[in-house]
């Protein structure tokens, strides 16, 4: 009986010590979503007039404009302000959309660049993971999150008319497939099919590693775009844009 009663009270004491035990929980991670031109071009009376178009996601859903990923387009616009000044050209905004613009800055464009972001999730072996024992005492309906899915998009480059939309030129930098490895650190309940993006970008275990791979996206697509628009190539756009202009009376 008083072996009976040390074992019992054994057993109390070490799942009241794994109860109390506090996890350490990280902290998020705050990516660097920044890019600095390498050379700059000198800007002249004759150098071509651009209007930026903030960069949207172009599947228009509204749950990706949770951070990180609103930081990522928010950044590049700031940024891709900068690589049109280091490529010599003159900046006009950024503007929201075309229509913000007004006609006066529609004319004195040579023409408007528009970036849409495109960011596909592709599962992989992302899914339900089992609770601990003592997690699963806390809550039985719960469960965690883990496993591996993928990230690929592509960012597209479009300089039209600012006076009508028309489109005269389009490039796109492909972002290649890349792994997100992520393990919740908090519980979920309910369907997944529930979880929208808000709520699992809250949790820190899915948030950083999205954040690291975004970043490892930023650099390489702000350099790519940086070497795709060429002031070369971009007065031909330019010329193109002026004679259909005055063709129409414009």
């Amino acid at each position: 009986m008083k072996n009976q009663f040390l074992y019992s009270l054994i057993i109390s004491f070490f799942i009241l010590g794994c109860g109390t035990t506090q996890q350490v929980v990280p902290t998020k991670y705050k990516p660097n979503f920044g890019y600095t031109p390498e050379k700059r071009s000198q800007i002249t009376e004759e150098s071509l007039s651009v209007a930026i178009i903030n960069p949207v996601f172009s599947d228009g859903e509204n749950d990706i404009l949770v951070q990180p990923y609103s930081s990522f387009v928010q950044n590049m616009a700031d940024d891709f302000e900068e690589v049109l000044n280091a490529n010599g050209f003159k900046i006009k905004g950024p503007f929201n959309t075309r229509d913000e613009m007004v006609y006066g800055d529609k004319l004195s464009s040579d023409f408007a660049i528009e970036i849409e972001v495109e960011m596909i999730t592709e599962k992989g072996d992302f899914g339900k993971r089992p609770l601990s024992f003592l997690e699963s005492v806390k809550c039985k309906t719960c469960y965690k999150l883990g496993g591996t899915f993928y990230h690929k998009g592509r960012i597209i480059l479009t300089a039209t008319d600012p006076i009508d939309g028309e489109k005269f030129w389009k490039k796109t930098v492909e972002l290649d497939t890349k792994p997100v490895n992520a393990n919740s650190i908090g519980m979920f309940n309910g369907p997944t099919s529930s979880l929208t993006m808000v709520i699992l970008m809250e949790d820190v275990g899915i948030y950083n590693p999205v954040a690291k791979v975004l970043e490892s996206y930023y650099k390489e697509a702000m350099t790519n775009i940086s070497q795709h628009v060429d002031a070369r190539e971009m007065a031909q756009i330019s010329k193109q844009i002026k004679a259909k202009r005055e063709r129409i009376g414009q």
